[in-house]
């Protein structure tokens, strides 16, 4: 089978070249810069503020990382990403089925942080999917998705439904199964 074989070819190339837990995440980035009135000053101080996070973090060190970052996959992980992808996908309701697995072009993911920033708090209340009560979030995390976006390039980012807490879940419960076995 081509298709397996292409697949194959591909998850053999793949690694990863580093990892790092960065101890900042949307309502802390939020509450840290929420004296901040003007939205996009706002937004372009927790961008700056989550680069700094990023200095220890060896792919961020690298010399030349858009050179680096061809072939590099990107993936958005529950939270701000599904939002984006339902955003994106001008859905109603949100639909698990449809966002989980969605390839969504980062130009589209830049244009709606735009446009988000410029809906102003009030506006963003009223987008499907955000609601008032995450109104002021969804711009902390579209300054942690978009910096990693500028830094390391790439045409389109993955978007998964299920967040990393549920695949270890499922990482453990494989395991069990086959200790049982």
């Amino acid at each position: 089978m081509p298709g397996d074989q292409c697949h194959t070819a591909r998850a053999a190339e793949a690694h990863i070249t580093d990892w790092i837990s960065v101890p900042l995440g949307v309502s802390t980035l939020h509450d840290r810069f929420a004296g901040i009135g003007q939205d996009n000053a706002r937004f372009a101080a927790m961008s700056e503020h989550f680069e700094s996070f990023l200095s220890e973090f060896r792919p961020y060190r690298m010399p030349r990382r858009a050179a680096a970052s061809r072939g590099l996959q990107v993936m958005g992980v529950s939270g701000t990403a599904t939002t984006y992808g339902a955003l994106h996908l001008d859905l109603k309701a949100y639909d698990r089925g449809r966002v989980d697995g969605l390839w969504m072009p980062c130009a589209a993911a830049e244009a709606l942080t735009e446009r988000l920033i410029d809906l102003g708090s009030a506006g963003r209340a009223r987008c499907s999917g955000i609601g008032p009560s995450r109104a002021e979030l969804v711009l902390s995390g579209a300054a942690i998705l978009m910096t990693v976006l500028r830094i390391w390039p790439s045409g389109r980012m993955r978007i998964a439904d299920r967040g990393l807490r549920e695949g270890m879940l499922y990482g453990l419960l494989h395991h069990r199964r086959l200790a049982a076995s």
